[in-house]
């Protein structure tokens, strides 16, 4: 049996200096003071990002070229923390403890009206498997595909995720998180969280399904994103050469569909903590279908 693909990694810069510094540490819940598996630990500028592990613990790389640069922190649930750099030796030592503000249960208010909820769709459903994908380089934390409902407070039911993945030959291990954000009035970009729950996928499938009805996810309008967020740990880490460079790229690789966008919105969360849209040169959307009620 003949595979054909292609894994394209996003934006890859690599990183020259003569200078580094390790910086470790825990993250820690600030009131509970129990450690925060996964949070995300992203150099601004230097556009290079870890993160922690299942029980808190990161190390980052900081180079010379990079000591005006500011550490960015985030972990949802959790408000977002910057810190500088040229302030990390009193910080980011081999015991720094580093604690984040629990946002607690602040999800904004949806009103159901009276919805039956007999009526079900699935959006950007896609039956042929992908030929090109996309791995996480040192540039996006995350990607988030835009979907419209045919109608406002529907619940989420279930998604499908294609990943590259070859059974037997070259299945692609990941573990990863799914985020469901509300769409800004102004800006039209991803915005608050619409579940306080971590959904959390470790798969090597090719196809990724979830049943999404425990989280009882409702929409507060007809619009939402579906995103795929990156977690940048030993178990999803592949190393490759580039120019003779080895260069760290993380699983999952998500496919795009094969159905022809008649509008491509996606967007990318920049290290920054910033969201920005995607290029569109591809005119076609991620390889995720959702399925609601409503």
């Amino acid at each position: 049996m003949k595979y054909t693909f292609k894994i394209f990694l996003l934006f890859l810069f690599p990183i020259i200096s003569n200078a580094q510094n390790i910086f470790e540490g825990v993250i820690l819940n600030k009131s509970t003071k129990v450690p925060i598996p996964y949070a995300s630990i992203f150099l601004m500028k230097g556009k290079v990002g870890v993160n922690a592990d299942e029980n808190g613990f990161f190390k980052i790389e900081i180079t010379n070229r990079e000591i005006d640069d500011s550490l960015i922190i985030t972990c949802m649930g959790y408000a977002p923390m910057k810190y500088p750099v040229q302030s990390a030796d009193k910080l980011w030592s081999a015991s720094a403890n580093i604690e984040l503000t629990e946002l607690g249960h602040n999800l904004k208010e949806v009103v159901v009206h009276n919805n039956n909820f007999k009526n079900s769709i699935t959006l950007n459903q896609f039956d042929e498997l992908p030929d090109q994908y996309y791995g996480s380089g040192n540039f996006i934390a995350q990607l988030a595909q835009h979907f419209v409902s045919p109608s406002e407070n529907a619940i989420l039911k279930d998604i499908k995720i294609a990943k590259f993945s070859i059974p037997i030959l070259m299945p692609q291990k990941a573990i990863f998180r799914i985020r469901v954000y509300a769409v800004d009035s102004i800006s039209k970009a991803p915005s608050y969280d619409l579940t306080d729950e971590v959904i959390e996928v470790k798969s090597s499938s090719k196809i990724v399904e979830l049943n999404l009805e425990k989280y009882k996810i409702y929409l507060p309008n007809n619009e939402f994103f579906i995103a795929i967020e990156w977690l940048r740990i030993p178990y999803n880490a592949t190393e490759t050469k580039i120019n003779r460079k080895t260069v760290t790229h993380y699983s999952p690789s998500i496919g795009w569909s094969k159905n022809q966008a008649t509008k491509m919105d996606i967007w990318q969360l920049g290290l920054n903590n910033v969201w920005g849209k995607f290029p569109d040169y591809l005119n076609s959307n991620l390889a995720i279908a959702v399925s609601l009620k409503y």
